[in-house]
């Protein structure tokens, strides 16, 4: 059986000034952290691009890293 594509709307980038597809999504808390400026400050999730996303995990690495320890 075929799964039917209702409305189905692509997600864009949720940093301000890009309209690139969006590849995933993070908490606000997460992405507030960061040094990317948002579109929506108040939205619960942030979608990222491909670029944007690389940006997030290298300014985000170390703090990963710490979480993974504990």
């Amino acid at each position: 059986m075929a799964l039917a594509n209702h409305d189905v709307q692509e997600e864009i980038c949720g940093v301000e000034g890009c309209n690139k597809p969006a590849e995933r999504s993070f908490n606000i808390k997460q992405v507030s952290k960061t040094s990317l400026s948002l579109k929506d400050p108040s939205a619960r999730q942030i979608h990222l691009c491909k670029e944007h996303y690389k940006e997030f995990k290298k300014e985000t690495k170390t703090d990963r890293s710490l979480d993974q320890v504990y």
